[in-house]
């Protein structure tokens, strides 16, 4: 199917009778099956449109296609035009339509073929039939008449194609602006949603793992260490391993003083405390002992101290 042809649609055809002097003009709208009607001959009209030219009168030959007028025709295509059907053959000097051509060209109408004794039905179905996309890409001005003459013919749809998407975007735009903007909030609400459980899983997995892992030495073996050193007047009132540094809180990570044990009590004299620090830096398990706080409690007379030991 010749899809340019079905968009372009009607062609011009320029019927030009030779005489001796002169030529005369007649003008038809031509259409691929052969139908048209004769118009009146108006150069920009035609300019703006596609246009062939068949011409008869004087100067004009037909012969026999089998003749050897006709083999010699055929072989200087720089000399004479011709056209062919029923037989014959028939032609005329390319000379003789010099000063026509030149008259059209001035008027911007650059014909697309040029057909001899052709009438004017046959010369429209003929030049609708030849059209090919690629001539709209040759650098001649028959390639840019034909490329002028497409974009005017489909202008008008293409104008009214684009309103009706513009249209159709109006009316639709605020409904699926609106869809798009809950389908993105759903997105991110979920995207938080996992990052917050994935961030959760790999704490979990985190503190599974270091909860998970035994110890150098036995806390059980530590705390009874430190309850063989406890003076007689010394009454312990913590004790607590790795201990936490701040307040749990839900959804925060769980921080704790490794390799640490808090102890705190009462005792009623600085002797007994200084015994009690002096037996746990003893012991092999204790690596570190520090006596951070010291204080005496108040309306009492006992002491209340804090001892932190690195193991």
């Amino acid at each position: 199917m010749n899809t340019l042809r079905h968009i372009l649609g009607r062609v011009w055809v320029l019927e030009v009778v030779l005489t001796p002097d002169s030529h005369s003009i007649a003008a038809y709208r031509g259409t691929a099956r052969g139908r048209g009607a004769q118009a009146q001959y108006d150069a920009a009209v035609v300019a703006r449109a596609l246009s062939v030219i068949t011409v008869a009168g004087h100067g004009t030959v037909t012969k026999p296609a089998g003749s050897q007028v006709a083999e010699r025709v055929r072989n200087d295509r720089d000399t004479f035009l011709w056209s062919e059907q029923k037989g014959n053959i028939a032609f005329v000097r390319r000379t003789r339509l010099q000063g026509l051509l030149d008259t059209l060209s001035a008027a911007g109408i650059h014909p697309l073929r040029i057909e001899v004794a052709v009438p004017p039905a046959v010369a429209a179905e003929r030049a609708l039939a030849a059209l090919r996309w690629r001539m709209i890409l040759q650098p001649t001005e028959k390639g840019s008449s034909l490329a002028q003459t497409l974009i005017r013919r489909i202008a008008l749809p293409v104008s009214a194609l684009l309103f009706c998407m513009l249209a159709a975007n109006a009316a639709l735009a605020p409904g699926l602006g609106a869809r798009r903007q809950t389908l993105q909030a759903q997105i991110a609400a979920r995207e938080s949603t996992a990052a917050t459980a994935a961030d959760a899983t790999a704490r979990q997995r985190a503190l599974l793992e270091e909860y998970g892992t035994r110890p150098a030495l036995s806390y059980a073996l530590l705390c009874d260490r430190i309850a063989a050193a406890v003076p007689q007047r010394v009454i312990l009132t913590l004790l607590a391993a790795e201990p936490l540094t701040k307040r749990f809180e839900a959804g925060k990570p769980l921080l704790r003083q490794e390799r640490t044990v808090l102890l705190a009590g009462t005792a009623p004299a600085a002797a007994d405390i200084s015994a009690f620090v002096e037996r746990l830096s003893a012991e092999p398990c204790c690596r570190n002992v520090r006596l951070t706080n010291v204080e005496r409690e108040r309306d009492a007379d006992r002491l209340v101290f804090r001892i932190e030991i690195g193991i």
